[in-house]
């Protein structure tokens, strides 16, 4: 940070002029700092933001919160209506997304990827899933949507490599790979769709 020193004053008594030149300088560091702050405030109430979308919220809940209206937040937190369609489907297909995993798991003798442990990968979030989704299920992991989060990395990540670089001879690896190919494309439709503000509320 360049110190800035505006000169002598003409009521300056003694070092005063180094006094301000040094009150200046802490004052540029200040702002510095607020500026900081203000940053890592802002994006802990984005980030707690999401969570809420991710637990099942609706901008009108959130609104009731902020003390603002939905267009405000939407406004303020573009990227909670991705989060929102995200949620919004991955919630209406659970069985789907596990049905898709398992055909996979099925016939993973039969499909060749480049990087096997994915199958083990795959393995692990379906359980997560699985625990996790049950109607008696109750908050086991680190962070309150873990298991959304969880849930999306199954399809946005795990099964989308699979599609993407899965090789089969045919048959019923064939059909299991097209299946996550299915749920693949069917995400990725429902999250490009734009949301009107009442499917927010």
């Amino acid at each position: 940070m360049s110190v800035f020193d505006p000169g002598d004053k003409p009521t300056d008594i003694g070092d005063e002029r180094s006094r301000r030149t040094h009150a200046l300088v802490h004052l540029g560091q200040a702002i510095e700092n607020e500026a900081r702050v203000v940053a890592e405030a802002a994006a802990a109430t984005e980030k707690a933001a999401s969570t809420a979308m991710w637990l099942g919220a609706s901008l009108a809940d959130l609104a009731a919160v902020t003390g603002k209206t939905r267009q405000a937040a939407r406004k303020r937190w573009p990227a909670l209506g991705v989060v929102h369609r995200r949620r919004l489907w991955l919630a209406n297909h659970v069985d789907d997304i596990r049905w898709a995993v398992r055909v996979l798991l099925d016939n993973e003798a039969d499909i060749t990827v480049p990087d096997t442990s994915i199958f083990a990968e795959i393995t692990d979030l379906d359980a997560s899933v699985g625990r996790n989704f049950d109607e008696s299920a109750v908050h086991e992991e680190a962070g309150p949507a873990d298991r959304w989060f969880a849930l999306d990395r199954l399809v946005d990540v795990v099964l989308r490599r699979i599609v993407d670089d899965a090789v089969t001879s045919g048959g019923q690896a064939e059909f299991a790979v097209f299946g996550a190919r299915g749920v693949v494309g069917y995400y990725d439709h429902a999250v490009d769709k734009p949301e009107t503000d009442s499917g927010l509320t």
